[in-house]
């Protein structure tokens, strides 16, 4: 059985990205149920992989001596929700005092509904990958579309601060796949437009590939913004919120 306590694979003291409006710690875990040709994280998709795991009691301890220094902690991957000790590291997180983040690709929704429900989280950014049916061209696994409406569903009834995060590859999401996207998360909170950068990509054929223009992106986050707050993130050619 896996043990996130086994698959922390990496740690980040401080960060003011992972977290928009905080400082943040950032808890990397190993393993994930998607094989996204274009993750730049490869060396999480494996649990284990070819990198040592760090001990989660030196982690627990380094943070213990900086609360009131960190704001929260932010635990991402890799897939979280596939472990299941992450609500024993959430609630651990939480003891110390630490605002809990997680990020997410939606896949397991009673795990995220489990979380929600019992307070263990403060924020939670959860990745779309592209409208329903073609999900699995990009997960590159089975998937069932309604775990990834379930999930949504809950994050955005919970009252919790989140996000929802989209990264615009060409010929895996297209502009009508983020109208489809932007219409099943009405009522959320935000949607962000991540521009797509093919520096370290888990599939080696995307290594090198163009994204769109960064004023389509602009251009389709202005349009979307009907739906949903939509905001872009990660331009080549401009700075983005």
């Amino acid at each position: 059985m896996a043990s996130v306590f086994r698959s922390v694979r990496g740690f980040l003291p401080s960060s003011m990205l992972d977290w928009p409006g905080k400082i943040c710690s950032v808890v990397f875990l190993g393993g994930c149920n998607f094989r996204c040709p274009y993750c730049h994280n490869p060396e999480l998709v494996e649990e284990r992989g070819n990198g040592e795991c760090l001990p989660w009691q030196e982690v627990l301890a380094f943070l213990e001596q900086r609360r009131g220094w960190i704001d929260g902690v932010a635990v991402t991957g890799g897939e979280p929700c596939i472990h299941v000790d992450l609500p024993l590291m959430c609630a651990e997180l939480r003891d110390l005092g630490f605002a809990v983040k997680i990020d997410t690709n939606g896949s397991r929704p009673q795990v995220l509904r489990s979380l929600l429900q019992g307070g263990l989280l403060d924020a939670v950014a959860m990745d779309l990958k592209t409208s329903l049916s073609r999900y699995p061209q990009v997960a590159r696994r089975p998937v069932d579309p309604e775990a990834i409406r379930a999930s949504a569903e809950a994050i955005i009834q919970s009252g919790v601060e989140h996000e929802f995060r989209c990264t615009v590859v060409p010929g895996l999401v297209g502009r009508e796949d983020l109208e489809e996207l932007a219409c099943m998360i009405k009522g959320a909170q935000s949607l962000v437009l991540q521009q797509f950068r093919s520096q370290h990509t888990l599939d080696p054929g995307y290594a090198g590939a163009p994204g769109f223009p960064d004023e389509a992106l602009t251009s389709w986050a202005e349009e979307l913004s009907e739906h949903v707050p939509t905001r872009v993130r990660g331009l080549v050619g401009m700075s983005a919120s």
